[in-house]
């Protein structure tokens, strides 16, 4: 089964998609495993990122979730790469979490858990679920289906209670759902390297998780919002600048492949994908007939726990 992981810090603007989007793609494009994206935030920008405003779905997260769709029939694979897979978002997450009471949360819980885990299509390697900026209902389901969390950081105050807040989420999650639950890592983003006081919240940071944060720090680049309009993953864009941004996601990918042990069964990394160097282009209908058809994550034949240290990690 492939492992679960939830990208997550309920506080908005500390770049949870952009991490989750340029992850995928370094996992899929540059370690040659077999990515699925699922877009649980109702704002669906990690699905508009890797699919564009205009695509053709046979179904969403909600439907999965509400209509008993199987992920394997609702996914959608990228147009960056074949090993890129997306679940799309949908708006009807937003609009459901405020019309549930949270009397009903617990059992809307195990079950989405249940779900999710069951309904995990065979022959991907790693799923990894982008969350919505809050501590609500949906956040919580993610983080009960997965087997492990990466923490989404910025090297400022604000950002450190925000983790303090997912740590409790984290804890009473394992207490009342998922006892196997772990910290999988750290993503420090949006770091000015040059600044005094984001070097010292990168180094607290790192007292404080230790060998649990993924490295290096993302710095702030304006290659990343590029990238982003352009509705690629820095791993399949050949824009100036994005050579270093591109490696910083391939060492993260990297590091967490090691700790966790997906991908034991990808023995090479694949050839370098086609990079986009301007606007992407958009195929027409004629196009897509007559395009070979892609290998399916089927076509191919657990991961191992994070280091038990990183489930106490916290910010003092």
């Amino acid at each position: 089964m492939a492992r679960l992981i939830s990208v997550a810090l309920q506080k908005g603007g500390v770049g949870k998609t952009t991490c989750s989007v340029n992850l995928a793609g370094a996992l899929s494009g540059h370690h040659g495993l077999n990515t699925l994206l699922i877009d649980f935030d109702g704002q669906t920008n990690a699905t508009t990122t890797l699919l564009g405003r205009s695509f053709e779905a046979p179904g969403n997260v909600w439907t999965v979730l509400y209509d008993g769709a199987p992920i394997e029939d609702a996914m959608v694979q990228s147009p960056q790469h074949p090993k890129l897979w997306v679940l799309p978002g949908s708006p009807e997450l937003a609009y459901w979490e405020k019309k549930l009471s949270e009397d009903q949360w617990d059992s809307l819980v195990r079950e989405g858990r249940r779900i999710l885990r069951e309904r995990a299509p065979e022959g991907i390697d790693v799923i990894l679920i982008d969350t919505p900026p809050s501590l609500g209902l949906w956040l919580q389901i993610a983080i009960a289906a997965s087997d492990g969390v990466i923490v989404v950081v910025q090297p400022h105050e604000f950002s450190a209670d925000g983790v303090r807040d997912l740590m409790r989420t984290v804890q009473a999650i394992q207490e009342k759902v998922n006892p196997d639950l772990v910290i999988d890592g750290l993503i420090i983003n949006g770091v000015r390297p040059t600044t005094g006081e984001h070097a010292a919240w990168v180094e607290q940071y790192r007292k404080q998780f230790g060998d649990a944060v993924l490295e290096p720090p993302i710095h702030e680049r304006i290659i990343l919002a590029e990238a982003q309009r352009l509705k690629t993953p820095l791993e399949f864009y050949a824009g100036r600048g994005a050579t270093e941004a591109r490696g910083w996601f391939r060492s993260i990918a990297a590091q967490l492949i090691a700790r966790t042990g997906i991908g034991d069964r990808v023995p090479n990394a694949p050839e370098p994908p086609e990079m986009i160097t301007s606007e992407p282009a958009t195929p027409n209908a004629s196009d897509a007939q007559d395009a070979p058809p892609a290998e399916s994550p089927r076509d191919r034949s657990d991961g191992v726990t994070a280091p038990r240290s990183t489930r106490t990690a916290h910010i003092a």
